[in-house]
């Protein structure tokens, strides 16, 4: 043997966002079948703080469709007959 392996070396990408190379995998990568590899271009990492980033800033809007939501509901039951308070 001459000392070369013949499985190939693992696939590696670079994150646009924190510009580290990473294996390709579900641990460093989110699936996604709509890319051509089957993950994400963003690690992780990256991808995991802007999903918090983008849930926080939503936190009001997300509250006051709830509220909406109850609303209606409740004068919906109350319509109908259904709806008798605690």
């Amino acid at each position: 043997m001459n000392g070369t392996s013949d499985v190939p070396d693992r696939p590696r990408r670079q994150c646009p966002g924190c510009m580290r190379t990473l294996v390709v995998d579900e641990q460093n990568f989110h699936k996604d079948s709509l890319c051509a590899d089957g993950f994400t271009r963003r690690c992780s990492d990256c991808r995991n703080e802007a999903e918090r980033i983008r849930y926080s800033l939503e936190a009001p809007q997300r509250a006051r469709a709830k509220r909406e939501r109850r609303a209606e509901r409740r004068a919906y039951f109350e319509s109908i007959g259904r709806y008798e308070a605690a």
